[in-house]
């Protein structure tokens, strides 16, 4: 009877193998744990990139935005391409003058007073460009005040002429390209010699034919010297 106490040994196996069915469970666990961590890693990367690709959206509004300003360009190239294109416009153009055109509509015969009126200044202001010549029939220029005439005896006396006179209509078109009423002193056919009045010069302002009826050329008087280059003289009357 006293053979039978070995059996008692058997226990501690039984006790093992519930300790090992306990940690099982334990190891799946970790390997859960483990596998879950790559999913996170590849939210963070999806993220990261989204934020990298949001500055292509301002680049592509920029893009778009270069053409507007060339709009715009060509808006102010037609603004300045308006003035009319005669010939002293585009004179005055080529020397790169600073004047500006004003439109006003008169007749025949008072067309200097008419102007005056509808440009709102004094007739002195508006300068008419007389077409003359001589008694070789030498023609030249003469601004002066559009409320007085040219004294062509003071005229000759000044230029060592015996004689001046004032062109008909039709031959002051043959040498300057311009109707009666339109006639400037840019922009002529034939060169002549230009003469000023002195007292034009002490205007703030003054107004000149632009090549055509309706037309006037608005600018400093300092500025038709230096264009135009004409000579200075006293001849008013």
């Amino acid at each position: 009877m006293k053979k039978k106490k070995p059996a008692k040994k058997k226990a501690p196996a039984k006790k093992k193998a519930k300790a090992l069915k306990k940690a099982k469970p334990i190891k799946n666990k970790k390997v859960a744990k483990k596998a879950k961590a790559p999913k996170k890693k590849k939210m963070v990367e999806k993220a990261k990139a989204l934020k990298k690709a949001k500055p292509a959206k301002k680049v592509k509004a920029s893009k778009k935005a270069k053409p507007k300003m060339a709009a715009v360009k060509k808006v102010k190239a037609v603004k300045k391409a308006a003035l009319p294109a005669t010939p002293a416009v585009q004179e005055l153009q080529k020397q790169k003058a600073v004047f500006s055109v004003c439109s006003c509509q008169y007749t025949e015969p008072d067309s200097i007073r008419q102007a005056a009126a509808e440009l709102n200044v004094d007739p002195h202001c508006i300068i008419k460009t007389v077409v003359m010549e001589d008694e070789l029939g030498k023609p030249m220029l003469v601004l002066m005040h559009g409320d007085q005439e040219v004294s062509a005896e003071e005229l000759a006396a000044t230029v060592g002429a015996q004689q001046i006179m004032a062109c008909s209509a039709e031959l002051a078109e043959v040498h300057t390209g311009y109707e009666t009423a339109a006639i400037s002193p840019f922009g002529i056919k034939k060169i002549m010699p230009a003469f000023m009045e002195k007292s034009i010069a002490m205007l703030p302002e003054i107004y000149l034919g632009a090549g055509q009826r309706g037309l006037m050329v608005k600018m400093k008087p300092d500025e038709l010297i230096d264009k135009l280059k004409p000579f200075i003289v006293s001849v008013a009357k």
